[in-house]
């Protein structure tokens, strides 16, 4: 089960990033914040470009990494970037769960708690909530393509990122359903990450069976108290793939989405 999540963590390591600044990236785009915080932007996307460059060395990622991918990686400061620009945009509560995050992802293995995952994981529902900021920036959007404002954002749209929104004019149903799946996938992925910063110390332990100390075998039994809870996180998302992959309509609409965005990099 540790080893699922180390390897998981791996060969997600750059994907994690992106979404992890995502949120920063489109509040601070309907809020223009942007230009309140250009040094803590800049400090943001730096430690997402050394995750990325973390992520894409598979060599120096068995070497460093080990098997604490998530706290031995860049992972942990890209938090506490990304809280700081927050923190500039007055996002006080995201700010603080990514801050608290990060704090638990510094720890040493062994101090890592299931208690305290359980304590984020109820702050991460509460907070990750982006629904209704997507619904302003899409608002935002649909008065580029219609030409009733001036910003800059519009400034950038090309044809085909108009002509690949509009699809969405007369599917407002589909838009809801996208926005809420993000939302509990963004969820989800945190609790991801959680899990597999709390089961590192499970990956370690594995490699010797002598000289185990008597915290590690009160961790494992820990482990073994809530391994039904963390399988149930496992099926859950089992689930979640299920539906996406039934939903036909869904599924034919985000491929309309994706050829758009492939003619909107090809000429790029």
């Amino acid at each position: 089960m540790a080893r699922s999540f180390e390897a998981l963590s791996k060969a997600y390591l750059a994907s994690y990033g992106l979404l992890i600044v995502y949120p920063s990236l489109l509040i601070a785009a309907v809020k223009k914040g942007v230009y309140k915080a250009p040094r803590h932007l800049e400090k943001e996307l730096n430690s997402l470009s050394i995750l990325a460059r973390q992520a894409l060395n598979p060599k120096k990622m068995i070497e460093k990494l080990k098997h604490d991918p998530i706290g031995r990686s860049q992972l942990p400061d890209l938090l506490k970037s990304t809280s700081n620009f927050f923190q500039q945009n007055n996002e006080r509560e995201f700010a603080s769960l990514y801050n608290k995050i990060s704090e638990f992802l510094r720890k040493p293995v062994n101090q890592r708690n299931y208690a305290e995952i359980m304590t984020l994981r109820k702050e991460i529902t509460r907070v990750m909530q982006l629904k209704n900021v997507h619904e302003r920036f899409y608002e935002i959007l649909k008065k580029c393509i219609e030409g009733n404002i001036n910003e800059d954002i519009c400034k950038n749209l090309t044809q085909e990122s108009k002509e690949m929104l509009s699809s969405f004019s007369n599917k407002e149903y589909l838009l809801d359903q996208i926005l809420s799946i993000l939302d509990l996938g963004f969820q989800e992925m945190f609790d991801g990450i959680l899990y597999a910063s709390y089961l590192a110390r499970a990956a370690e332990i594995a490699d010797y069976t002598v000289g185990r100390t008597e915290d590690d075998e009160k961790y494992l039994a820990e482990i073994i108290d809530h391994q039904q809870e963390i399988f149930d996180f496992l099926s859950k998302m089992q689930e979640i793939n299920k539906v996406l992959i039934k939903d036909d309509e869904l599924d034919d609409f985000m491929s309309q989405i994706e050829e758009e965005a492939r003619k909107y990099f090809k000429h790029e």
